[in-house]
């Protein structure tokens, strides 16, 4: 099933890249979540300003949007 507006949701937007395709799109902690469709798997990135921190696939899009938010969370500082 292709990336529709109907997975555009909590915070996420919808894109359509003239040479990447569709695309789901958020900004969170600084930091640049995309989602994409490649084969039978979807593909998250997070990418910061300078540098991509983590890439991965996974089997369903609510796992790669999953995937790609825990990633972009901040790293826990040891107090």
């Amino acid at each position: 099933m292709p990336l529709s507006e109907a997975d555009a949701t909590g915070g996420w937007t919808l894109h359509e890249h003239p040479t990447q395709g569709v695309m789901l799109t958020r900004q969170m902690y600084r930091r640049q979540l995309t989602v994409w469709e490649e084969g039978h798997l979807f593909w998250f990135a997070v990418d910061s300003d300078t540098k991509t921190l983590k890439w991965g696939r996974r089997s369903t899009i609510p796992a790669a949007k999953l995937a790609a938010e825990k990633a972009a969370r901040p790293a826990p500082t040891s107090d």
